[in-house]
Formats: C-alpha cells, structure tokens, sequence
C-alpha cells in the first residue's frame, strides 16, 4: 500500500495526465467519455484501477478453491486438544 500511495502522484501526473491534454493520444476514445484537460488523469487512473480490481474479482471467483475456501477448510483442527482457560 505505501508503495502504491508514492506511485499513483507521479503516474497519474506523468503518464495518464499527457494521455487526456487537448490534442492528446486518447481524446478521440476515452476523452469523449470523462473529457480532457486537467484532472482527467487521475480520474482515468481511478476507471483503470477499478477496471482491474472488477477483473481480480472474477479471476477469484473462477478459480474454485478460493471461491469454495470455507467449505474447503475445517472451522477446527479435530487431533489437538482443546484448552480452556
């Protein structure tokens, strides 16, 4: 997460900002949808980042042994004893 806090500034001001200026790379496709200028960055920066995190999300839910983790798992481990304080 500190990694991740120090990264975004520089990249949304460096790569994704430059991407969304007038006359910019992305104006004709993405600029149509959230706009160009400044800001436009960051906010790009947040549809990728949430378009990546909807992407995690299925990727686990396909992937049947972390889907099914609780079923899968014993709530207790039965051959140890159990102590109470």
């Amino acid at each position: 997460m500190p990694l991740a806090y120090l990264v975004a500034g520089p990249l949304a001001d460096h790569v994704f900002e430059p991407l969304l200026v007038v006359n910019g790379p992305l104006v004709s496709s993405v600029g149509r949808l959230i706009g160009v200028g400044r800001g436009r960055g960051i906010g790009l920066l947040y549809i990728v980042l949430g378009l990546l995190v909807l992407l995690t999300v299925a990727a686990a839910y396909l992937y049947p042994h972390l889907r099914l983790v609780e079923d899968e798992l014993p709530d207790v481990i039965a051959d140890r004893p159990v102590v109470k304080a």
